[in-house]
């Protein structure tokens, strides 16, 4: 599918995987709501997006765990462009704690951005996608729309001191297997994304809020790299884009031999954190 003129929403978008994205978007031409809730870095990602070639680029103060936010989001798209081409629910945030010390206020905070403001940008986009007519080719499985959830690796195994984060993961991958069988004969289709560790802010924001210091585990993948194989995946839709070539089947191999997975994921404990 080309992007050009296609309209984009991508929440997170102020840093990370978020604004490296909408950078990588931006030659394409495509029409971008940028939506984050830091507003001085979100506006810095739309004037460089404007300046690569996306003149349509807006923003909007958006905090995922409100739903009206996201409605208020979904509702721009419509109002400055008429319909909503693809949605990527990006925004979210990992710390590091055993379950068993995990605060009610942790949890909490974590499942209303992390599962619940994916919820409420997958449930917003796929209102307004299922009321409008197709784009392009009408037999196209994602004619009327595309919905992308930003997952992780830790949707398919579960990371020691990384649990409650874990769980988030899993629950966007869940809700994103069910919608795409839901959503497919109405040519809306929906994909996640499963990076592994990537170079962004996202250690130092879960060291900021843990008593540990994250240093994540192995090489760090460009964002830049993530950036462009999310493009390609709205280009070319498939039900799950894993970055990283074959974190997929390393873990299907450790869903096969749990104990395995255990004892590599104890010895990674401290390769992780100082």
């Amino acid at each position: 599918m080309k992007l050009q003129n296609k309209t984009i929403i991508i929440t997170g978008a102020s840093a990370g995987i978020g604004a490296a994205t909408a950078l990588a978007l931006a030659p394409h031409h495509p029409n971008l709501i940028l939506a984050a809730r830091r507003t001085g870095k979100l506006e810095a990602v739309a004037d460089q997006c404007k300046n690569l070639g996306a003149p349509n680029t807006l923003t909007l103060q958006c905090d995922v765990a409100r739903q009206d936010d996201i409605l208020k989001t979904t509702a721009l798209a419509l109002e400055k462009f008429g319909r909503l081409d693809i949605m990527l629910a990006n925004a979210g945030y990992g710390f590091l704690n055993k379950i068993h010390e995990t605060t009610q206020q942790q949890f909490d905070d974590i499942v209303n951005t992390n599962i619940k403001g994916t919820l409420y940008a997958m449930q917003a986009a796929a209102q307004i996608m299922l009321q409008q007519a197709p784009s392009g080719n009408p037999k196209s499985k994602n004619a009327r729309g595309h919905i992308i959830a930003v997952s992780s690796g830790a949707a398919r195994r579960g990371l020691p001191l990384y649990g409650v984060y874990s769980m988030t993961k899993a629950a966007q991958l869940s809700l994103a297997e069910a919608m795409r069988v839901e959503l497919a004969p109405q040519k809306i289709y929906v994909s996640t994304v499963h990076p592994l560790t990537t170079a962004t802010e996202f250690f130092e924001v879960a060291s900021a809020k843990s008593r540990l210091k994250s240093t994540g585990l192995g090489h760090a993948q460009p964002v830049a790299a993530v950036a462009k194989k999310i493009v390609r995946l709205m280009q070319s839709p498939k039900p799950e884009l894993w970055p990283v070539p074959f974190s997929n089947l390393l873990l299907a191999i450790a869903a096969v031999f749990p104990k395995l997975a255990d004892w590599s994921m104890a010895k990674s404990i401290n390769q992780r954190t100082r």
